[in-house]
């Protein structure tokens, strides 16, 4: 080799060690900015902990309840990639993360699920197919896990239309879009050991979205629906008969009550201004706002003793009170993501502090904190190098935060993970754990030629020496 190549040699080594060392420290600073940037949440680190929840398991469906003082997980999942046997799977899990019991329950066809709680913390879970909603599995579990009962019927319903709310007595409340012409929307009551009691239906436009339901403290059901165009809010007692029944002009997205039987409607004027209308429960308007420059159909709003609206096209969180005052804006554009992929989650503390959670462009999580007077207080992030998409958040009576994730990572293969894991009380810089990983053909195949070679590479440098020793001797 030339002089000249191996200067050119030398300089091209040079320069790729000087970029890696550069990239390495810009990736550090990234981090320590990222990570040492901001205040902590001021929570306890000795009772912080991140869980898997199960292992080996691909979720398709998954949901996080906080239900006195317990952790329940509710899904459906596939044991093996690609199998065809799906299985309902729920597992209660302790304050410390202990799972307390999981119970699996194989299915055959479902792909949709909804579910209720009762009074006496049984669970009801309702299943039914995406295409399909004919048949129609209802299941109970006891607070232990134990099952109370499995049965199945046909309601006939149009997959997205179904809603699943609890009656008086914990009696059971089934709403969807029935599927004949006219179309029409169909309530069926069951008793709490799933036996059926009354059903009624009325007339309404197909529609395309869950139908929206809340429910008063005198077990009455609101619900909205589309019929002859318009947007119609109905109130309907225990026994299904209307109560009342009134058609607006506007679009409604979301109904809220509170504890007075105030019910809040909010919806969209159009593209570019929303609403929020507050009634009576005689259906009495008593006061409405209008939000400029907010995107409808991008925004949110969340009943946390105030209304709390994230406003998409600002970035911002405004906060109501029941009135319908304006209690404070706090703007979380360098903090959020304005892309409605990214979901959003908000919880309160028993300081009337909210919290507010979402995956970041890195594909971590940030958590950020506001006072109750809308103050910005600081911001954690938590992931690592993994990509994180946070699916549920809840904060107990002792101000401890818990977070369901979905996450991601890549295996030595290069082989996209998923699973779904338990965060309680993240802290800055924190990262998931992996899910345990057993060993599989291209492990067992590397290991055999590593194997091969070590036993072969002996052999052949004996035979090199002896060919050596022969040849000098």
């Amino acid at each position: 080799m030339s002089l000249m190549k191996k200067i050119a040699w030398k300089r091209l080594i040079l320069l790729i060690v000087i970029s890696g060392i550069l990239s390495d420290i810009g990736y550090s600073l990234h981090n320590f900015e990222e990570y040492h940037g901001s205040y902590t949440l001021g929570l306890s680190d000795s009772d912080s902990w991140s869980k898997v929840v199960k292992d080996g398991a691909l979720f398709y469906r998954h949901y996080c309840e906080l239900v006195n003082g317990s952790l329940y997980i509710i899904g459906l999942l596939e044991l093996e990639l690609n199998a065809d046997d799906n299985y309902l799977y729920v597992s209660k899990f302790n304050t410390s993360g202990i799972r307390v019991w999981e119970f699996l329950f194989k299915l055959d066809r479902y792909s949709e699920i909804s579910y209720i709680f009762d009074n006496d913390n049984n669970l009801f879970i309702l299943l039914y197919q995406y295409y399909d909603s004919n048949n129609i599995s209802l299941i109970k579990l006891n607070s232990s896990g134990a099952l109370l009962f499995s049965k199945e019927f046909s309601l006939n319903l149009f997959y997205y239309s179904v809603s699943f709310v609890l009656g008086e007595n914990n009696t059971l409340l089934i709403v969807g879009q029935y599927r004949q012409y006219p179309n029409r929307l169909l309530i069926v009551k069951f008793n709490n050991a799933g036996q059926f009691l009354w059903n009624t239906s009325f007339v309404v436009d197909a529609y395309y979205s869950y139908a929206s339901i809340v429910k008063d403290s005198e077990d009455n059901m609101y619900i909205s629906f589309e019929n002859n165009s318009l947007y119609n809010l109905a109130k309907i007692n225990g026994s299904g008969a209307i109560l009342w029944q009134m058609g607006l002009g506007d679009r409604i997205d979301k109904l809220m009550i509170d504890s007075n039987d105030n019910l809040f409607i909010m919806g969209g004027k159009n593209y570019y201004t929303g609403y929020i209308l507050k009634l009576n429960s005689t259906g009495d308007p008593i006061k409405e706002i209008l939000i400029e420059n907010f995107e409808s159909d991008l925004g949110e709003i969340w009943y946390l003793d105030d209304l709390l609206v994230i406003n998409r096209t600002s970035m911002s969180i405004i906060c109501y009170d029941l009135n319908l005052d304006l209690k404070w804006t706090v703007s979380l554009s360098d903090y959020l993501s304005r892309r409605y992929s990214h979901r959003i989650f908000l919880a309160k503390d028993s300081h009337d502090n909210v919290f507010v959670v979402q995956k970041n462009r890195l594909g971590n999580i940030y958590l950020a904190k506001i006072s109750s007077t809308g103050e910005f207080l600081s911001r954690i992030i938590w992931g690592g190098l993994f990509d994180e998409e946070p699916e549920s958040l809840d904060i107990d009576l002792y101000d401890n935060i818990y977070i369901m994730c979905n996450c991601e990572y890549y295996d030595v293969w290069r082989r996209r993970v998923e699973y779904i894991i338990l965060v309680k009380n993240p802290v800055n810089g924190g990262t998931p754990p992996e899910p345990r990983r057993e060993l599989d053909i291209l492990d067992y195949f590397l290991f055999s030629v590593i194997g091969i070679a070590c036993i072969i590479s002996p052999i052949a440098l004996l035979s090199i020496l002896r060919s050596k020793k022969k040849r000098i001797g």
